[in-house]
């Protein structure tokens, strides 16, 4: 039985902590600016929107990118067999939360792009993980899974 090539676990689990924790922290920051209104964020950005002000935004921001991002990188650091399937799920959410930005808003920030290479970078390296753990049977035999 072969395995499939996969990226040295501790060196994966250092980096998708570091880029969870960095997107986590940045979407709690930006979640409690939303809802504190300390963001400085127009409300001429919401015209056109289903919100008549950030706090449904700000909420969603803390609970769809900030909660899933620091609950990934904690399950990394606790090295626990979902971290993971949980990372590339939180880069998953990242990834769809800038496009309803994109498509609800119809706005286009600077951070957009940046945010999004970060979230394909921690689903490149949670994916090479998963895909890097399972066995792979020889040609000719059974699939061990």
């Amino acid at each position: 039985m072969t395995t499939v090539p996969r990226l040295e676990a501790d060196a994966a689990r250092r980096v998708l902590v570091l880029l969870e924790a960095l997107l986590g922290a940045s979407a709690v920051y930006g979640g409690i600016g939303l809802l504190t209104g300390t963001l400085g964020m127009s409300d001429a950005w919401l015209a056109g929107t289903p919100f008549t002000s950030w706090l449904v935004p700000g909420i969603a921001l803390l609970l769809v990118v900030a909660a899933p991002m620091l609950a990934a990188a904690v399950l990394e650091l606790r090295r626990h067999h979902l971290a993971p399937t949980a990372s590339v799920l939180a880069g998953v959410l990242q990834v769809g939360w800038i496009a309803v930005q994109l498509l609800v808003m119809q706005r286009y920030f600077v951070l957009q792009p940046v945010v999004l290479v970060v979230a394909a970078a921690i689903m490149l390296v949670a994916g090479l993980r998963v895909t890097g753990t399972r066995p792979r049977a020889a040609p000719g035999h059974a699939d061990p899974r």
